[in-house]
């Protein structure tokens, strides 16, 4: 785990309790609570600071991306091994299944996107079936911040690969699905499919009976802004509040 990992884990980890324990801002007695939507509110600023800059159009589709791995970012992080291999029913995927299954398709998409916009004009639209094979080719072990680390390098690799992408570029076409799309089309596919199995596994685990307390709801958005930021290139600015995270939970009374 990197410090912010274990800094959000501590966070998201927080009972009520510890919420209400005190923390002082700007010298008014204030809660532990509030030291994280402060945190929220630097990363707030953050952002609205980025988004107003120029960004080409991919970068900005890739930021959702970001921002939704973000999420599961926050969902997961901390999660016991225990619950990582349970499956929720017969037949239906435990969490190391479902993001097993990102990880692959991370890639592939990664790998079909690339290859719209690089193939030669001869060359045909469909990539070929050889050059996706490494992409099933992953590591599931480990617990939940193994795999999020895995996928948060592969989704790393995605936006320095497409995050530049000129606007003829994205026209380009490809296949998804049989049917001929564009590389734009295929570029928003990203975070709609991190949502769409963030989803499931917030379903598997209230299957579960886990569910997430307030910390880590709070924890959550939180993530979720700062992967955006990370994904419109503010990885300093991220990296900043991450700290300040850290420091704010060291200084409080639940150290």
């Amino acid at each position: 785990m990197t410090d912010f990992d274990l800094a959000l884990a501590r966070a998201a980890a927080l009972d009520e309790p510890a919420l209400a324990q005190p923390w002082t801002y700007l010298g008014q007695p204030m809660d532990v609570r509030f030291a994280l939507y402060r945190t929220t509110e630097d990363a707030q600023e953050a952002l609205v600071e980025l988004s107003a800059r120029p960004h080409p159009e991919a970068r900005r589709i890739l930021s959702l991306a970001q921002r939704a791995f973000g999420d599961l970012r926050g969902l997961l992080v901390g999660l016991p091994v225990s619950l990582l291999d349970k499956a929720p029913a017969e037949g239906e995927w435990a969490i190391r299944e479902t993001l097993g299954h990102m990880l692959t398709i991370e890639r592939r998409y990664a790998l079909q996107t690339a290859y719209g916009v690089e193939r030669d004009e001869a060359e045909p639209v469909r990539i070929p079936a050889d050059r996706l094979a490494a992409a099933a080719q992953n590591d599931t072990s480990g617990s939940a911040g193994d795999l999020l680390a895995r996928l948060g390098a592969r989704r790393a690799e995605t936006n320095q690969r497409l995050g530049a992408l000129t606007p003829d570029q994205l026209l380009r076409p490809t296949i998804w699905m049989g049917c001929t799309v564009d590389v734009r089309f295929r570029l928003h596919r990203f975070a709609a499919h991190v949502i769409e199995h963030s989803i499931q596994m917030e379903k598997t685990l209230d299957a579960l009976g886990w569910r997430p307390a307030e910390a880590r709801r709070i924890a959550r958005r939180l993530a979720m802004l700062l992967g955006e930021i990370d994904g419109l290139g503010g990885a300093a600015q991220a990296r900043a509040i991450e700290a300040r995270l850290a420091e704010r939970l060291a200084s409080t009374a639940v150290a």
